[in-house]
């Protein structure tokens, strides 16, 4: 009787175990976009997390001890850029992949920026000549369905390399989803060519991908960079630029603070709406329903 009980405790135990290795985390990514994007490929072969809430800022998320554990325990971790998700840039683990440098460099946009602001010294590069300074790349490139396509090939070689068992699985996928982000494209460009006013302000330049795909002109950014907080003089010269341009909107987006956009906004008289980036929420699952939830918005904003 003994012998059977020690037989049950063992099966439980072995049982339990394999339940565990099941649950286990293949994939960890910072946001909830890489995920969908990810997601597309894998299908149900591997199973993703994202760490960030639906309401988190990458720029500025402090992470917990359980994250940190959860990225250790994974088979890759995917993350946005040092522009995007620093902290995730600076953790050491063996598989870490940074999304932004998985697009080709002729797809990638500089954040530029009017020089508002001349008498701050921001240690930026400026454009001599010009009346624009650069920020770098920008890392949010997930907001134009084209950008993402384009790096398919590099990301379809990652996860491949993370479960080769499974490559024409993902691989067919693959081929699925750029057939879908090239539909995407041809609505969106229906759809926003029927846009009258183009002219659009931003709390930070999170959206300049989309904008710039589809023929939007960015008049400029409230937040020329992160945790740059404006001044007094910094919102009376955007009010300037806000009426000089004839901008329709001010966006800002759900994960950041939107204070100074909604001075800006009473201040012009000019109405403030909210996009969201990183969805994640009922509605916002797939990577196809967060961009046509926010193109809802765009065109509410500017009809």
């Amino acid at each position: 009787m003994k012998a059977i009980s020690h037989i049950l405790v063992f099966s439980y135990l072995l049982f339990a175990g394999c339940t565990v290795e099941k649950q286990k985390t293949d994939i960890v990514t910072t946001i909830y976009p890489f995920k969908a994007i990810i997601q597309e490929i894998v299908g149900d072969k591997i199973e993703i997390k994202s760490i960030l809430p639906a309401g988190a800022d990458p720029h500025t998320y402090e992470m917990l001890p359980s994250d940190f554990k959860t990225i250790q325990n994974c088979a890759a971790f995917f993350y946005g850029s040092e522009a995007l998700d620093g902290w995730a840039a600076r953790i050491d683990v063996d598989k870490k992949i940074e999304m932004l440098k998985l697009v080709p460099d002729e797809f990638l946009i500089e954040i530029k920026v009017h020089n508002h602001f001349d008498d701050h010294d921001h240690n930026h590069n400026h454009q001599h000549g010009t009346d624009e300074e650069s920020l770098g790349i920008d890392p949010h490139f997930w907001v134009d369905p084209l950008t993402v396509r384009s790096m398919l090939p590099a990301l379809l070689n990652e996860l491949t390399d993370i479960d080769p068992d499974n490559e024409n699985y993902f691989k067919a996928n693959a081929e699925l989803f750029s057939e879908t982000l090239l539909v995407m494209d041809s609505l969106l460009k229906a759809e926003t060519a029927k846009i009258q006013h183009r002219n659009v302000f931003t709390a930070h330049p999170f959206y300049s991908y989309f904008f710039e795909r589809y023929n939007f002109f960015v008049a400029g950014s409230i937040e020329i960079a992160p945790g740059y907080h404006s001044t007094p003089k910094d919102i009376k010269q955007l009010m300037e630029l806000v009426k000089k341009q004839n901008v329709k909107a001010i966006f800002t987006h759900k994960q950041h603070s939107d204070k100074p956009a909604k001075v800006l906004a009473e201040s012009t008289g000019i109405k403030e709406f909210e996009l969201d980036p990183i969805g994640g929420v009922p509605g916002m699952m797939t990577y196809e329903e967060i961009i046509l939830h926010n193109l809802e918005i765009i065109k509410k904003a500017l009809q």
